[in-house]
């Protein structure tokens, strides 16, 4: 989150404000319409999964200050609907808000990855399932306050059963559920993951349209 300064925090850095060598999240200089002025970035944090970047700015009110921005890298969605037009969830416990949660095969997409193969590779290792129709169905930013993080939903269909192969931090449950009682748990909150939400409401409006239900 931003946070006032008095000072720059970047010992050093005498660039001025408006420099186009210093790039903004996202790895671009500031766009000309941008409030928002980058003079400095510092790596305060990475492991395998993120990095976590101190941008020096000068804020909208014209006063200096800090941006920290999290970077996890973009990430794939897919709703996989089969002939039945049944949708196959994940069940998992999350680490990070402690409770057990219903959601849609995700994960990340590795660096130089295209976003459709990130979703064949991870619909095929979290449930074996493979599809031969895809359709994107968005790309959504998750959190744009702190993170440059773009979720890409996929609706995936005419599906076959293969072995899943699940990485060592996964212990996943499989379940098949109708696709209008996927929409109604959504809205009852018994689905609450973002992508999961988007991913079964954008499905069931590609098929049913808004007068559908």
């Amino acid at each position: 989150m931003p946070e006032n300064l008095q000072h720059l925090p970047f010992d050093g850095d005498d660039r001025e404000p408006h420099a186009a060598s210093v790039v903004a999240p996202g790895g671009r200089p500031d766009p000309p319409h941008s409030p928002w002025r980058t003079v400095g970035a510092r790596e305060v944090y990475r492991n395998p999964w993120l990095a976590v970047t101190e941008y020096a700015v000068i804020r909208p009110d014209g006063q200096p200050g800090i941006y920290g921005v999290v970077d996890p890298g973009d990430n794939v969605s897919v709703v996989p609907l089969d002939d039945e037009e049944h949708v196959w969830l994940i069940g998992e416990f999350r680490y990070p808000t402690q409770r057990f949660a219903w959601t849609l095969p995700s994960g990340k997409v590795e660096a130089g990855e295209d976003t459709l193969a990130a979703a064949r590779r991870e619909l095929a290792e979290e449930t074996g399932l493979h599809a031969a129709e895809w359709e994107m169905l968005g790309a959504h930013p998750l959190s744009d306050g702190t993170s440059t993080q773009i979720s890409h939903i996929y609706l995936a269909r005419d599906l076959c059963q293969g072995e899943a192969r699940p990485e060592g931090t996964e212990r996943l449950t499989l379940r098949r559920l109708p696709l209008r009682e996927a929409v109604e748990a959504c809205r009852t909150g018994a689905i609450t993951d973002a992508t999961g939400v988007l991913g079964i409401w954008g499905a069931w409006l590609r098929l049913h349209g808004v007068t559908g239900w």
